[in-house]
This record gives structure tokens, C-alpha cells and sequence, in this order.
């Protein structure tokens, strides 16, 4: 099984817990597609090392988008290959080196303990959902900046833009890290995010009581500028403490009864981590598309069990 040596990126084992490996079960094959891999114990093993691979590199909050890749490989290889043994053992062989690469880039490209003279200048790689042209393409640090200290650690962050492609064929890419201090002037990275069609502003550390949080401020680029939320909650034993993805929507599943009777939704709420509230507008259901009049909303939200949830809607008036 491969995995990434925690050594190497100056992570202790507790940074997350690999999830099983969920392979294939040949004592109950569930279709014609596990039959045929458990008929043959070559194939039974290429496909739990397969699994195992990619359990092994689960957990770390800056692989964002590995469990998407994967499952899109699989479903793919799964219909091409139908019950084909060779093509099977083709498609395995390949995701197995996919994963393998994948993990390469976090232990050759600088995903350790880095210098920060390094850091301020120079990119890390980081994968792409794109093609390989896209990893290779340029790019600069537009900026590095000290964050502050949560639990005794110190915090900056880096952000990153990607030469725009000429042709036009790859899409805009930002990146986004944050990073913890290790031994004097050297970072370890924390969380990584490469985003498409996305711009990205400097974190925010906010403290409430015993609690801690990490907003990631990105939104899509262009007219609409839907927000790309990322949360993150400092969690673990005092002994080592980890961010933690949070789900920054979660609130919203009760939002509803809250309104007032014939509004709607308007707008996407703007979650502000440090007052714990995500303003929103207001449209009533006689308004025209163009022109709500219901008003600005804001949701008062608290941590409960590690979720953000609502407490209460308060509505301002149209001006």
C-alpha cells in the first residue's frame, strides 16, 4: 500500500485517520463486474491494491477533489471495461499509476516542511482536475502573509495565480494554502486548494469561546460570483490539533421556516465567520425577477457538535 510518508510532510500519524479500504468483497460479489474481477486472484489483487492506494491518501484536508477523481475513474473504467478480465486489468494498472503520480506530487514538489524564502517565491505543485498541460502551466505567489497563531502554532498563507492560457483552452486557476510553522522559518503545508474559474482572498481566523475556525474566502470568477465556500474547524486532542472540513452550508437545510410568508431566497447568503451570520436578500413572490423588495436578511448562527446551525432570521426593510 502506498502511502505518503507523514515524515516527509511534517505531519503527525493523527492528522487523519486513512478510511478503509473499501475493494471488493469476492465472498459477495455484488454484479457482473465484481464476479469477473473475483474469478480471477490477480485481478482480486490488483483491484484491493488499487483500494488500498487510494484509502491510504484519504483524510488530508488539502487533497480536496481525490474522491471525485477516483469514482470518475472507476465509473468510467467500469463501463468500458464491462466484463472484459483484460481491460479490467488494464484500467486497474492505470488508476494504480494515476494514484501512485498523484501521491508523487505531495512528496517531490515541496509539500514538506519548506524554507519561507522558498514559499514567498516560488509555487508548489499541486494537482488539477485538468489535463497534464495544465500541470505544467506557470505560475507566480501574488502573496505570502503571516495569518496569526491558533493553539501556540503560527499560521500564513499563501495564494497563487496561473499564467492565463494563450490559446484559451485551460481554464483560469488560483490556488489557495495555508501553512503552520515548524522549525524556524520553515512552513508545513496545511490545506492546499487549486480552484478553476475562482479568485481567493486571504483567510480568516475567527474565535468563538472554545472553538476556532478557518474561512477560506474564494468565489467563482465572472458576473455571477457564486461563493466556493470553505470552512474549517480546529479539532482534535490538545495534544495535536488539526483543521477539520466543516460544511458551510449545513444551516441552511431549515432556513425555510424562518421566512417571512411569500418571500424567497434572493440571493446567496455571504457567511461572515467572525460574527457567525450569512447575509442574504429577499424577494417577494409578487416581485418581478429584477427587482426584489423584500428586504436584506441575516441568519444568526452558532457551533453545535462541530456543524454550524441556525438560530433565528432578522429582517431589515427595504430601503
Amino acid at each position: 500500500m502506498t502511502k505518503i510518508p507523514l515524515a516527509v510532510l511534517g505531519l503527525a500519524a493523527l492528522l487523519a485517520v486513512p478510511a478503509k479500504a473499501a475493494g471488493v468483497d469476492c465472498t459477495r460479489p455484488a454484479d457482473d463486474w465484481q464476479r469477473t474481477i473475483c474469478a480471477d486472484p490477480t485481478l482480486t489483487a490488483l483491484e484491493a491494491e488499487v483500494a488500498a492506494t487510494f484509502a491510504g491518501m484519504q483524510g488530508i484536508p488539502w487533497r480536496r477533489g481525490l474522491r471525485e477523481r477516483h469514482e470518475t475513474a472507476i465509473a468510467v473504467l467500469r463501463r468500458d471495461a464491462a466484463q472484459d478480465p483484460e481491460a479490467i486489468r488494464r484500467g486497474l494498472q492505470a488508476r494504480l499509476a494515476a494514484l501512485r503520480e498523484e501521491n508523487a506530487w505531495f512528496s517531490t514538489h515541496g509539500l514538506e516542511e519548506a524554507p519561507e524564502r522558498r514559499l514567498r517565491t516560488t509555487c508548489l505543485a499541486l494537482p488539477t482536475l485538468e489535463d497534464a498541460a495544465a500541470q505544467r502551466r506557470p505560475c507566480r505567489v501574488a502573496e505570502f502573509r503571516i495569518l496569526g497563531t491558533v493553539d501556540g502554532r503560527r499560521f500564513a498563507h499563501a495564494l497563487y495565480e496561473y499564467t492565463p492560457d494563450p490559446t484559451g483552452e485551460l481554464p483560469h486557476e488560483t490556488a489557495i494554502l495555508v501553512f503552520s510553522a515548524g522549525q524556524p522559518g520553515e512552513w508545513t503545508v496545511e490545506i492546499a486548494e487549486r480552484l478553476t474559474h475562482a479568485s481567493c482572498m486571504r483567510p480568516v481566523i475567527a474565535r468563538h469561546g472554545e472553538e476556532t475556525l478557518l474561512f477560506l474566502p474564494c468565489e467563482e470568477t465572472g458576473t455571477a460570483g457564486s461563493q466556493i465556500p470553505q470552512l474549517y474547524r480546529r479539532a482534535g486532542p490538545p495534544s495535536f490539533r488539526r483543521w477539520e472540513d466543516m460544511d458551510p452550508r449545513a444551516w441552511q437545510s431549515g432556513l425555510e421556516r424562518h421566512l417571512p410568508p411569500a418571500m424567497d431566497v434572493f440571493s446567496e447568503p455571504r457567511f461572515d465567520p467572525e460574527r457567525l451570520t450569512a447575509a442574504f436578500r429577499l424577494i417577494r413572490h409578487t416581485d418581478p425577477p429584477c427587482c426584489p423588495t423584500g428586504g436584506i436578511a441575516e441568519a444568526r448562527l452558532a457551533l453545535e457538535g462541530g456543524r454550524l446551525v441556525l438560530r433565528g432570521v432578522v429582517i431589515r426593510p427595504a430601503r
